[in-house]
């Protein structure tokens, strides 16, 4: 939505009938009315939440400036993350120092602890299933999909096993 009194957003440049563009500081929660990159509300389909999510990404430059990002004013412990922090935790994880990735491993399973990869590829990388993270993360399965189609719609790389060249982990 374009402020009062503008023709076009002094962000991105929208014109008043056209949308923002994805991860535009001056672009508003269509529910809660709040800039829509800090808002918790989680309104946005899962399409639109990559989208935003994905640009907002972009938008980083090196690991100093999302842990900068990081830093801001969040959402509160019983609400959802914000896609500012959706956006900062992924670029973070994507580039973290070789070193802090086994700590961060050990600080994943001990959040989620019953989170163990069922198939690993020849590379040892492990492969969850949906129905593993719609169990973990509390999210109802069709939503784990949904969100998956969204991010590689997106243009998200992920790595997904058909079942070709993955054993199973005992």
């Amino acid at each position: 939505m374009v402020q009062a009194g503008r023709d076009s957003c002094g962000q991105c440049g929208c014109r008043r009938e056209e949308e923002h563009k994805a991860g535009c500081d001056g672009e508003e929660c269509p529910v809660c009315g709040k800039m829509l990159i800090g808002c918790c509300c989680d309104a946005l389909s899962p399409h639109d939440a990559e989208k935003i999510i994905l640009a907002l990404y972009r938008q980083f430059n090196n690991l100093e400036s999302a842990l900068q990002a990081a830093g801001e004013d969040g959402c509160s412990a019983t609400s959802k993350s914000s896609y500012l922090q959706h956006a900062v935790m992924r670029y973070i994880f994507e580039h973290v120092p070789e070193e802090a990735r086994t700590e961060l491993a050990r600080v994943f399973h001990l959040r989620f602890p019953g989170l163990v990869p069922q198939l690993q590829d020849e590379e040892g990388r492990g492969y969850y299933t949906a129905e593993q993270l719609a169990e973990a993360l509390d999210i109802p399965l069709a939503e784990i999909n949904e969100r998956i189609e969204a991010m590689v719609t997106a243009g998200r790389t992920i790595s997904t096993g058909d079942g070709r060249k993955l054993r199973k982990v005992h």
